[in-house]
């Protein structure tokens, strides 16, 4: 038998036990969800029925059987420019191409008092990693608004959101110190970033990489 057939087999093994554990609603560890990722054809519906199951279980558990709730947001571009130059990311521009590196505190306002009235419960502040590194012209809007940086004017704005509109801020404004988290927990519910990979073959080479920017390895870590 050859050393493929031999990993094949194991891998079989492996997955077969990692889905008696799922189908049993265990906990599963690292290794056994690493090898349910690669379901394929019968295992994939197989692996989705049972995901499904445990979902159902959760929604009747919480007392509402059927129902998948959800949060209305209304989308705040607080600035379109970044440090970053991530290749498949279409929100990320040039300040050319934009009337403003930022938008107004009026502005802010008025796109989330649009949303209150539609209905909306979150206001989602979409913005680049820290512009100010990169572009001068955000560094000068900045500085002649009277904010230190990004994250000042996030701060900033995301407090008349929540007291003027009862939105709830929910920031996404890239890579951040715990520090500069704690800053902005008060004003925030919730924040996120997105993370492109955790693969580290794709950002420390060139091969297949889709990034040219300072915070990949941050990002990925």
């Amino acid at each position: 038998m050859s050393a493929w057939c031999r990993v094949e087999q194991l891998t079989g093994r492996r997955y077969v036990r990692a889905l008696a554990g799922a189908v049993a609603a265990k906990s599963l560890n690292r290794d056994e969800a690493v090898v349910l990722l690669k379901a394929r054809g019968d295992d994939l519906e197989q692996l989705c029925a049972v995901a499904a199951k445990s979902r159902d279980l959760g929604l009747r558990d919480a007392g509402r059987p059927g129902i998948v709730t959800y949060s209305r947001k209304v989308f705040v571009p607080l600035t379109r420019l970044c440090r970053d130059r991530c290749h498949y990311c279409t929100f990320a521009t040039t300040p050319g191409r934009v009337e403003s590196p930022y938008l107004s505190p009026d502005e802010v306002l008025a796109i989330a008092r649009a949303g209150q009235a539609a209905g909306c419960k979150e206001a989602l502040f979409t913005l680049g990693d820290r512009p100010e590194e990169r572009w001068s012209a955000a560094a000068e809007w900045l500085d002649a608004a009277g904010y230190a940086d990004t994250l000042s004017y996030v701060r900033a704005m995301a407090i008349p959101v929540l007291e003027e509109t009862g939105l709830l801020p929910h920031l996404n404004p890239g890579v951040m110190t715990w520090e500069e988290i704690q800053r902005l927990k008060p004003v925030a519910p919730s924040m996120g970033m997105m993370l492109e990979t955790t693969s580290t073959k794709l950002w420390s080479g060139t091969a297949g990489a889709t990034t040219d920017h300072p915070t990949r390895s941050r990002r990925c870590a």
